[in-house]
């Protein structure tokens, strides 16, 4: 059983730092490790005085897309872009699920509203009245938002919208909620916007025909798996000093995983759990087995090459 061993005769409960199903963002900011890669690939777009590259960050569901744009907007990775002394970044995230379901006066009107929220640039919700001037658009309302969220933005710097989950607007479409012509107004926005940079972020499904309007425009980026050495410095550093793997375990994490950081979290998550119940601080490849069984009785383990598809 997997309780045999009662909390009572551990010396200490161990705390558990492994998100499970939540992006990083905030203080679990510090559980991104790795990815100098893409990092290197923002600073090389984004840094430097000529007009950046529009960007496409994909790939597969779960793999770290929405915790790399926080890490960008908020996290230490990217905080020596934001305070380039070449050109600052002023970034913002954008998360396009929040709008789901909206028509597409609703729908531009909130985003704009959202895009001058995020920015954080004084006075700038006035410039998106709930009501606008008579007659006006919601497109006129967003280009006057972001109009004036260029104008109004500190000179030298530069204003990176980085907008997760942009598939949403295909789906939109398809529902019949967003009219089609959302889509060639944004490929303006991206194409002709001179303060404005924009990374946007979704599944492999981007790269479809029906998105090549705009990804087109695009500098492109595919996240995969962390190494070997990244997925290690996963496991082992968030419980350095209170739990330790074992060599054997490290290798059938990594072996089970694939270097998927959101199946690593989970089944650490798991895995500190029983060391809490068993009154454990070495965690072996028999416990990785344990609840890998766990997990897949329960139905909730999803083994990578599954996760891939």
């Amino acid at each position: 059983m997997d309780n045999a061993i009662g909390f009572s005769q551990a010396s200490t409960r161990h705390a558990n730092p492994y998100v499970v199903g939540r992006p990083l963002a905030g203080a679990s900011a510090a559980l991104y490790f790795g990815r100098e890669e893409v990092f290197e690939w923002l600073a090389e777009n984004l840094t430097g005085t000529a007009q950046p590259n529009a960007l496409l960050l994909y790939g597969r569901r779960r793999i770290g897309k929405t915790s790399t744009l926080y890490q960008l907007v908020e996290g230490e990775r990217g905080r020596a872009l934001s305070h380039d002394c070449a050109r600052p970044l002023a970034p913002a995230y954008i998360d396009l699920q929040r709008l789901a379901g909206r028509p597409t006066d609703e729908w531009l009107r909130l985003l704009a509203r959202e895009i001058c929220r995020r920015v954080g640039t004084s006075g700038l919700e006035r410039s998106v009245p709930d009501s606008g001037p008579p007659g006006e658009t919601a497109y006129a309302a967003f280009d006057r938002c972001l109009d004036r969220l260029e104008q109004t933005t500190p000179a030298g710097s530069l204003i990176l919208l980085a907008v997760d989950e942009f598939e949403q607007i295909q789906s939109g479409i398809a529902a019949g909620t967003l009219d089609e012509a959302v889509l060639p107004f944004l490929r303006s926005q991206i194409q002709h916007r001179q303060r404005v940079a924009f990374l946007i972020s979704g599944a492999h499904g981007l790269l479809d025909p029906f998105w090549r309007p705009i990804t087109d425009l695009t500098a492109r980026y595919e996240l995969g798996p962390l190494t070997p050495e990244q997925a290690e410095a996963l496991i082992c550093r968030p419980v350095a000093g209170t739990l330790d793997y074992d060599a054997a375990a490290v290798a059938a994490i990594w072996q089970v995983t694939g270097g998927h950081p959101f199946l690593i979290q989970t089944l650490c998550h798991r895995l500190v759990s029983r060391m809490n119940r068993r009154g454990q601080a070495v965690i072996a490849a028999d416990d990785v087995a344990h609840v890998i069984e766990q997990l897949t009785a329960e139905g909730v383990w999803e083994p990578a090459v599954e996760m891939a598809r």
